[in-house]
């Protein structure tokens, strides 16, 4: 159980980002607010880096959910976001439908919050034969230790358990190829990542050349997206 057969690849998979909504992230307590941020954004430029589809879902957004994080419409401007009226992402035919349309049997999970709207349809979906993983800090909930239940349970039912990161290096790959995606994205949403780059950029012997491996010019400071 939750041995995948094979690895994530940028053709294999689809990326379900759901309710991803400012109001549940202002009491979803599980992670510091501004590293979550983080962590979704991250997520959410891996797929757009590896030209991976993208669904996007919203529950109860004219209640206290609210919208989508706007920083996510502006990244995926063409993605229709799918309000439902089912509390189960799986339930509703019209997400199902989106999921089932991309033809991907792996499916990359995370949100808000992760006890509910990414584990439900985890588990509804390994039911139906589809490999599942679920991003588990793009994820939130309540508090720490409702977040360890559900990883616990997912885990437990045969789901992948995994970080943003991680799936960032399993899509990449090769360094030489795809280091470009590797440097940027963890230098703008990965605080140790982003002090470690700046100082090899401005005292590595290969850092022109790691420079240029990652479409950066000269030695500047990358920005930290989000913060």
């Amino acid at each position: 159980m939750g041995l995948p057969s094979s690895e994530l690849t940028p053709d294999n998979c689809v990326f379900m980002m759901i309710d991803h909504q400012v109001g549940l992230m202002s009491f979803l307590t599980s992670i510091d607010p501004t590293q979550m941020k983080n962590n979704i954004l991250g997520h959410a430029k891996t797929a757009k880096a590896f030209d991976i589809p993208v669904i996007m879902g919203t529950s109860w957004p004219t209640g206290p959910n609210g919208p989508t994080m706007p920083e996510l419409k502006a990244l995926f401007p063409d993605v229709d976001v799918i309000d439902r009226p089912f509390v189960n992402f799986w339930n509703d035919p019209a997400s199902k439908a989106a999921v089932e349309a991309t033809g991907r049997k792996k499916l990359v999970i995370s949100g808000l919050a992760t006890e509910v709207c990414a584990a439900f349809p985890a588990i509804a979906a390994l039911r139906e034969g589809y490999e599942v993983y679920v991003v588990m800090d793009a994820s939130a909930d309540f508090n720490p230790f409702i977040q360890q239940v559900t990883m616990t349970r997912l885990a437990a039912a045969g789901v992948i358990v995994t970080t943003w990161v991680a799936v960032l290096a399993e899509l990449a790959k090769n360094t030489q190829e795809n280091g470009q995606h590797i440097g940027m994205l963890l230098s703008e949403h990965m605080g140790q990542y982003y002090a470690a780059m700046n100082f090899f950029l401005g005292s590595g012997k290969t850092a022109d050349e790691v420079a240029k491996n990652v479409g950066l010019t000269g030695h500047p400071p990358i920005p930290m997206a989000g913060q």
